[in-house]
């Protein structure tokens, strides 16, 4: 049973590391296409394609704040989502349905 609790926790921790890398790659993507709309860095695209860009990196980051949340709350670390989110929960509620 022991071996079990482990692959567990290891699973865990590896996704709640993947949702982390993810949302700092989108964090450091989102920078860049504000900094290349700012000055106008179209490259070979044009300046709507980078707004396009920019709005999906922002779903992107969205979805995998929500996907570390519920990781989070999963792995019972609630002041560590509350941190990271900026949101405070009624995590029995969340987590009772």
């Amino acid at each position: 049973m022991k071996f079990l609790t482990t692959m567990k926790e290891t699973i865990k921790l590896k996704a709640h590391d993947k949702a982390m890398a993810q949302i700092h790659a989108n964090q450091l993507r989102i920078r860049q296409l504000e900094y290349d709309i700012e000055r106008k860095n179209t490259g070979v695209v044009t300046m709507h394609e980078l707004e396009i860009c920019l709005d999906a990196a922002k779903r992107e980051l969205e979805t995998w704040n929500y996907i570390l949340k519920l990781i989070e709350l999963d792995y019972g670390k609630h002041d560590y989502v509350d941190g990271v989110l900026g949101n405070k929960g009624d995590y029995d509620v969340a987590t009772a349905g």
